[in-house]
């Protein structure tokens, strides 16, 4: 019984050096004589036996178990599961905390690619103004003709990329051509493939998903007609990312632009370290499942609702 007793007072010590004292791990191993790792291990084992607690008080209202729950079952990087009252704002309630949120993951002498939605337009809004050293600022889909929600592409993008003080790279040229030797041709195109290319080789993505239902941007827009969306739907889409549709288990799904679209491929994205998906709302649920078995994300941002939806749903839709 003593020698737990001394155990855990030198346990209670060393984790006052490192939280309290603000000591490193190196000058604790110093004074205790022994290694760095050995350090690391005792503070574990001190969280482990309660003597040291944490107790983190979130400065934005979220649901903290939900999203632990999906972070879990997906292996995601991290969940922000925003707690809202305002129905009719959802949106605009997970783009403040998003706002917050992507800052917190962000680091210096990196690169963020940056797509479109109208959920990303009001986070760029929400966006304080926080320069990050050497961070760089990509466009890794191209601009639409008449953007949704009266937002402008081009205006997110600019936006995120003067409030984090970036060097920016846009991409001009329109998210859709006509046809495929057009596309080929302008992605070809030196000062297009330089953006891309970069885009590619990002650090951080960060985009939003897109529903196969009557709101789909590109039904909206006529590349998509009612007979092409039922039939996509039939062949089980549920949204796009960057334009690409995908089925539930985030596999694509060609449409008759699939080979017009200047962006990213899905394959490409799944490359980039860090993707961050910013979305919300009931709709979002089946294209966000879709997103999260396909593993197409690493950051989720959305409501606390759409995350307790999407645990529901993925238990109850058996994979295919």
């Amino acid at each position: 019984m003593a020698d737990d007793v001394q155990r855990r007072v030198r346990l209670a010590k060393l984790a006052e050096l490192y939280y309290l004292e603000r000591l490193t791990q190196r000058e604790i191993a110093r004074r205790f004589n022994v290694s760095t790792m050995q350090v690391s291990r005792l503070l574990r084992t001190a969280e482990q036996l309660g003597i040291v607690e944490f107790k983190i008080h979130h400065p934005l209202p979220v649901d903290a178990q939900s999203a632990r729950e999906l972070q879990a079952r997906f292996g995601l990087q991290s969940v922000m599961a925003v707690r809202t009252t305002r129905p009719d704002q959802v949106k605009e309630d997970v783009a403040q905390a998003a706002a917050h949120h992507v800052l917190s993951l962000l680091e210096p002498h990196r690169t963020l690619a940056v797509a479109w939605s109208s959920t990303l337009a009001l986070m760029a809004q929400a966006l304080p103004y926080w320069p990050i050293e050497g961070l760089t600022v990509v466009q890794m889909l191209g601009a639409l003709s008449s953007a949704a929600d009266h937002y402008n592409p081009y205006d997110a993008f600019a936006r995120i990329g003067s409030q984090l003080g970036a060097e920016m790279y846009p991409l001009h040229a329109p998210t859709v051509l006509r046809t495929k030797h057009a596309r080929d041709a302008l992605v070809d195109d030196p000062a297009v493939k330089r953006v891309l290319d970069r885009a590619r080789a990002a650090d951080y993505a960060i985009c939003g998903i897109g529903t196969a239902g009557d709101d789909s941007t590109f039904f909206q827009m006529d590349y998509l007609s009612r007979a092409e969306l039922a039939s996509l739907v039939a062949q089980g889409a549920v949204g796009d990312i960057l334009g690409r549709f995908i089925d539930i288990e985030g596999r694509p799904l060609p449409w008759s632009y699939s080979d017009m679209l200047v962006s990213l491929d899905l394959d490409e994205l799944k490359r980039i370290p860090q993707v961050i998906t910013v979305a919300a709302g009931p709709a979002k649920v089946r294209p966000l499942l879709g997103a999260l078995r396909g593993g197409h994300l690493a950051h989720l941002i959305t409501d606390a609702a759409t995350v307790r939806s999407l645990l529901a749903t993925d238990a109850s839709v058996v994979p295919t």
